[in-house]
């Protein structure tokens, strides 16, 4: 019976899937019509000076269940570990202000999750399942040499980061996330919420092949400028646009959405905590992917865990709101 729900559950997604698609499709060649621009993407071959800006820490790669990773580290070694994991489409650099802030008082590390930035990408959709994720996150934090962790997510990061917290309790010191919920209350507002349906369109059409890099490449990368313009610096966007730009990484970052939105497959039972860590959840009051119904949901399924608004912020708070953040983030480590 759960296996025939799985099945008629994949095909009303795949359908609202395909529907996005030939919208998209019939919305794109109608404004190509009307008004005829560029489609193409300019070619990047040297990396812009700013990601290697030492002022940001230092650039080094792990060997991880078989995949090498690429980190940036700043502050003491002695000092506890802050970890920090990005959204889409992002990298380690949209943790910089987060960086500079808490290297005085942390080790800080920022990751290029698998198929992202200068790490490994292997080719297979399956590579990117969030059991997977969430295991080279311990298996990271084993090699730096600690036995807890202050994780810090936003986006895909955050959805990472709770499943770490669900698996790893013991392994948690605090933990902090911003811009997603876990994927089991994602998915449990996708099916209550109108709004969150509604606003989790792209999700839907990012389950389609080929249309969703279009879609972000197109014009130059104006999916990333028309999101993330507002607050970065020209040089900052170029960055961007230079990571997105080799080959296949957008495919390996969508395909987080492709892998993990399945329901064909059956899940691991998570285990049952007997005492969770203090957690942190700021919401963006201006969200455009993620409704605020995602914070009441969660502090009903986990302990300890409060919320906080960042105010007059869209979706990517750590960049847009950066001192606010920082501020929020601190006042929660005192506590």
């Amino acid at each position: 019976m759960q296996q025939l729900l799985r099945i008629i559950q994949a095909v009303i997604v795949y359908a609202i899937s395909a529907f996005y698609a030939v919208l998209f499709v019939l919305h794109t060649g109608l404004e190509f019509l009307a008004n005829p621009y560029d489609w193409t993407t300019r070619k990047r071959s040297l990396s812009p000076a700013v990601l290697d800006d030492p002022a940001f820490g230092r650039h080094k790669y792990a060997d991880v269940n078989g995949y090498k990773l690429h980190y940036v580290e700043d502050g003491n070694p002695e000092k506890p570990l802050m970890l920090f994991l990005h959204g889409f489409p992002e990298f380690w650099f949209s943790w910089r202000h987060q960086m500079k802030e808490f290297s005085k008082d942390y080790r800080v590390v920022a990751l290029d999750l698998r198929g992202y930035g200068r790490s490994s990408a292997p080719n297979d959709r399956a590579a990117y399942k969030l059991d997977l994720l969430v295991e080279d996150v311990r298996s990271f934090v084993v090699m730096m040499g600690y036995e807890k962790v202050i994780l810090v997510g936003h986006d895909w990061g955050a959805i990472i980061g709770f499943q770490f917290v669900q698996k790893h309790m013991e392994m948690v010191d605090r933990y902090i996330m911003m811009g997603a919920p876990s994927l089991d209350v994602f998915r449990r507002l996708l099916a209550t919420s109108w709004c969150q349906f509604l606003m989790s369109w792209y999700a839907f059409f990012f389950l389609m092949p080929w249309l969703p890099e279009f879609y972000i490449r197109a014009r130059d990368f104006h999916y990333i400028e028309k999101n993330m313009g507002e607050f970065l610096t020209s040089s900052e966007l170029e960055a961007y646009k230079y990571t997105f730009s080799n080959s296949g990484s957008l495919t390996r970052a969508i395909d987080y959405y492709r892998e993990n939105f399945s329901f064909l497959r059956k899940e691991e039972k998570l285990p049952k905590i007997e005492k969770y860590a203090p957690g942190l959840y700021l919401m963006a009051d201006d969200d455009k992917f993620i409704t605020m119904q995602s914070g009441q949901l969660l502090m009903r399924s986990i302990p300890q865990l409060r919320c906080r608004v960042v105010p007059g912020s869209g979706h990517y708070v750590q960049q847009n709101h950066p001192v606010l953040v920082n501020k929020m983030i601190r006042d929660f480590l005192v506590l």
